[in-house]
């Protein structure tokens, strides 16, 4: 009677979808290590063979999870851009903070997601459908790097950025390279949370223009602190002070 429910739920491709659901919540709680397509099909209430229709190993299954890490950090980034609709200098530059804040609370509140996201699976093994969103030049306009070029040309085109710093010099792949990497020193013990106030603030000061740098830092100095909550749940934001932005 179950084989025989767990067939009709899992009907035309949703059995896929469950796997990776399925897989990508077991990474979230305890990494990789101890995801297997046999455990998960035991779980779903299927036989292995039916999941191994969908994925042929392990390696296939944890890549699909690199690509719904991807997107969910994605939906994270837009979220954050979404919430900042001021059409203006001010909205631009608040527009900038909230992705790479965005960013930051994906990894810190999602350690394990984030290293899977980011480890060797993600750039290797799959084909070219498996690859993550918005971090190569075929991928989808709304993945994470994307995100980050559209909110840097906007700052461009409003004249915001340092002469010599428009998108396509490179600020991009700094910009890039500096979320992430205090990101991953966060997670894994290096630095403090709060460190990230003051690189913010160096890195505001190298690429903005000096009147866009006051407002810039002006945004950073209104914005509640960053804080981790345990249990990989998103980091909480403190209330806003009065005048906040």
């Amino acid at each position: 009677m179950m084989k025989s429910v767990a067939k009709a739920r899992y009907h035309h491709g949703a059995l896929e979808q469950a796997l990776v659901d399925e897989a990508v919540r077991q990474v979230r709680e305890r990494g990789t290590d101890q995801v297997s397509l046999r455990g998960l099909a035991q779980i779903i209430g299927v036989s292995p063979s039916a999941a191994y229709q969908h994925f042929p190993d392990k390696a296939a299954l944890l890549h699909a999870v690199c690509l719904a890490g991807g997107h969910e950090l994605g939906r994270r980034m837009q979220a954050a851009v979404d919430a900042v609709p001021e059409d203006s200098d001010g909205g631009a530059i608040d527009r900038f903070q909230a992705v790479g804040r965005a960013y930051v609370e994906f990894a810190v509140g999602e350690p394990h997601l984030f290293r899977h996201v980011f480890g060797p699976l993600g750039v290797e093994g799959g084909t070219a459908e498996h690859e993550i969103p918005g971090l190569d030049d075929d991928a989808e306009p709304d993945g994470p790097y994307a995100i980050l070029l559209e909110r840097l040309a906007e700052l461009g085109a409003r004249g915001l950025l340092r002469p010599g710093l428009q998108p396509g010099s490179g600020i991009d792949v700094f910009a890039w390279s500096l979320v992430h990497g205090f990101s991953s020193l966060v997670v894994d013990g290096f630095l403090p949370l709060e460190a990230g106030e003051g690189l913010l603030m160096m890195f505001g000061r190298l690429i903005l223009t000096d009147p866009a740098f006051e407002t810039f830092a002006a945004a950073v100095a209104a914005r509640p602190a960053l804080q981790v909550v345990p249990g990989g749940a998103a980091p909480a934001r403190t209330p806003e002070a009065p005048g906040g932005r």
